[in-house]
């Protein structure tokens, strides 16, 4: 029972590392035929897309919605024309009428991301007005999403057990290889992990396209695409540890444990991989960093949560003093090396999305950074404590103590369950700071957030122009900061002009790098529809041919870059009629 309780202890630590909010993903639409806003003569007969990198197109969805909001029937599967990996098609069968058309894409991108946008185009004239709004783009949510995500948390679950478990046995406790909790903590792991391969590979195809769940079809496409060839990988290495961990366990020595304990941080290292490589390590930018800082992160984690359950619910309740005095001396080491590794890669990416004072204390990325670094500060205090509880008790080497009669005593019965109590409090302030840590992830950055709340609109109860000036922070300090001039004309379904006029902080015309713009409209789950802005020079920006493609309260998206890594994001309510 209480090993029960010390491995569901564990587990909830690795629910709230495996099932973050959602990321923004790496993949970025090039161009498309026809294009965006482009008003053509005739109806099309194919419409592509073009990306920045490889798409699956097996796992690709393509919607084409009519004037009426209607989904036009007929549409081609995506594939890739001319061989081109980063480039859809779809075959337009019909002849479509006079009107403006919404081509709504969901992909997946490198990082096994299934990543929506959309954008609009006419054939022969824009539409004046729209009728029945379109349904509500799929996919990403539901059945589909809450399976792939327990299949994801069943997953480090099972590496962590798998890998801390038999690294706690070949650094820690070799003779501990023979016990039943421990061979019982390896198959739970090693079952974990084939569970969770087999539901992803079944479930995936439908996250990823948005189909039903009982859509089979897809299972295919999954195992053709990138998270598929690294499933199968991951298939046969289980298949050969199931081989050989049987052996591995006959042959632990008492001492010249290096072979055994290369081999279990080898193992590690190979199934940390065929995660990391279906992760945002693996996209973007910095790839040659962020995989390895990433595998080092999952291999630091499975060391020290799944090295717990053994410490607590079976090294600790064995009876077996030697192996105590021997484990739990080098499981602290460990611990304290993995924790650092984790908190340095875990801060890697993050440490560039709080720009100063202000975004710290006023976002809510701020309060939960301050919160981590509170409960890691009482965390590495309750270490502290505990390893100097080791050193006074198990400070000898057991091999060379004269007093044998001192080795066999070791602690009494109410020192050693203060000391589990210690560690597990540690536990539970561990699983706190791996939950804050899987929050940041998902949390709007905090020049992102400090950008929003300074605007404070209410989202708007009526359609027509829209006229505002706000201010902006990407918190680089006075470089950082001014004001944008926004205008969309006439605010209505069809083409609108906007305009963008950034400014410092005495409304004069302020250049700054870069500035990009896009279109959603979140009550239908539709868009990134990307904005093409013409740079007039003296910090002015101009989209003249901006559509909104059918009624409702449209979100127009700014994206300020003032340095290269500053950037404040805009948000301004659009609506439409």
């Amino acid at each position: 029972m209480v090993l029960k309780k010390m491995v569901l202890g564990a587990l909830v630590a690795l629910a709230v590392l495996a099932n973050p909010a959602p990321a923004s993903a790496h993949v970025v639409l090039l161009g498309t035929t026809p294009g965006d806003y482009e008003v053509v003569p005739g109806s099309p007969h194919e419409l592509t897309m073009r990306f920045n990198e490889p798409i699956d197109a097996g796992l690709a969805e393509v919607r084409l919605i009519g004037p009426r909001g209607d989904d036009i029937e007929g549409i081609g599967k995506p594939r890739h024309p001319g061989g081109q990996e980063n480039a859809l098609a779809v075959d337009v069968p019909n002849t479509l009428a006079n009107g403006t058309y919404t081509v709504a894409y969901r992909v997946v991108s490198a990082d096994s991301h299934a990543v929506p946008g959309a954008f609009g185009f006419s054939v022969g004239e824009p539409s004046a007005t729209s009728g029945a709004a379109a349904a509500a783009a799929s996919g990403g949510t539901g059945p589909a999403a809450v399976s792939y995500g327990v299949a994801r948390w069943l997953g480090f679950a099972g590496l962590a057990l798998l890998v801390g478990t038999a690294l706690f046995v070949a650094v820690c406790w070799p003779g501990g290889a023979t016990r039943t909790g421990i061979r019982k903590l390896l198959r739970m792991g090693w079952t974990a992990l084939v569970v969770s391969t087999v539901a992803t590979v079944l479930v995936y195809g439908a996250y990823a396209t948005g189909r039903p769940m009982t859509d089979f079809g897809t299972i295919g496409d999954t195992l053709t695409s990138r998270i598929g060839v690294l499933l199968l990988v991951r298939t046969v290495m289980l298949g050969l540890i199931a081989a050989g961990l049987p052996r591995f366990l006959r042959g632990l020595p008492a001492e010249g444990r290096g072979r055994h304990i290369a081999l279990v941080c080898a193992a590690a290292v190979a199934l940390a991989v065929t995660w990391s490589l279906a992760t945002h390590s693996a996209a973007g930018s910095e790839v040659a960093l962020a995989l390895p800082a990433d595998v080092v992160h999952l291999t630091a984690m499975s060391a020290w949560i799944g090295g717990l359950p053994v410490l607590l619910g079976v090294l600790l309740r064995s009876g077996d003093l030697i192996g105590i005095r021997l484990a739990v001396p080098r499981f602290s080491r460990i611990a304290v090396i993995a924790v650092a590794l984790l908190v340095v890669t875990g801060t890697y990416q993050a440490w560039r999305q709080v720009g100063g004072p202000s975004a710290l204390f006023g976002t809510t990325y701020g309060g939960v950074l301050l919160a981590k670094l509170g409960v890691v500060v009482v965390l590495v205090a309750l270490g502290a404590l505990a390893r100097q509880w080791v050193r006074r008790h198990y400070s000898f080497d057991i091999r060379t103590v004269t007093d044998k009669r001192r080795a066999r005593r070791g602690p009494g019965d109410a020192e050693l369950g203060r000391f589990r109590r210690t560690v597990a409090v540690e536990v539970v302030l561990g699983a706190v700071v791996l939950g804050l840590t899987a929050s940041l992830v998902g949390i709007e950055p905090a020049r992102a957030e400090q950008s929003r709340l300074a605007q404070r609109i209410t989202p708007p109860e009526r359609t027509g122009p829209v006229n505002v000036l706000l201010p902006f922070d990407a918190g680089n300090g006075a470089a950082g900061r001014g004001q944008v001039a926004v205008s969309v004309l006439p605010g209505r379904v069809g083409t609108n002009q906007i305009h963008i006029s950034v400014l410092d902080a005495q409304r004069a015309p302020k250049e700054i790098p870069e500035v990009r713009a896009e279109l959603r409209l979140p009550e239908r789950g539709l868009g990134p529809l990307p904005v093409t802005l013409e740079n007039g020079g003296q910090g002015h920006y101009l989209a003249d041919q901006a559509v909104l493609t059918m009624p409702g309260r449209w979100e127009l998206t700014l994206f300020l870059r003032t340095s290269e890594v500053d950037q404040a994001v805009v948000r301004i309510p659009v609506g439409a009629r």
